[in-house]
This record gives C-alpha cells, sequence and structure tokens, in this order.
C-alpha cells in the first residue's frame, strides 16, 4: 500500500476536504502542516 502525506498550510483551506476522504476511506496518512513562516523556506523563489 502506498505512503501518502499531505502538506498543506495549518489551517483546513483547501486540504480539508482532502482530510475528510482519507478519514472516511480509513486511509493512514501523514499530514504535514507548514507554518506561514516556514513557507519561503520551501517555496522555491522566481
Amino acid at each position: 500500500m502506498p505512503n501518502y502525506k499531505l502538506t498543506y498550510f495549518n489551517l483546513r483551506g483547501r486540504a480539508e476536504i482532502c482530510r475528510y476522504l482519507f478519514a472516511y476511506a480509513g486511509i493512514k496518512y501523514e499530514d504535514h502542516r507548514l507554518e506561514g513562516a516556514d513557507w519561503p523556506k520551501i517555496k522555491p523563489s522566481k
């Protein structure tokens, strides 16, 4: 079985429906939540 990792900001937003679907389907996943201050470290600059 594949390993799933959901990465999104530490708020509901667009990822919340994915969290609901994982829970509804009984699928285990890693819920990796980002804080706003961490975003510049992760996002590549232009």
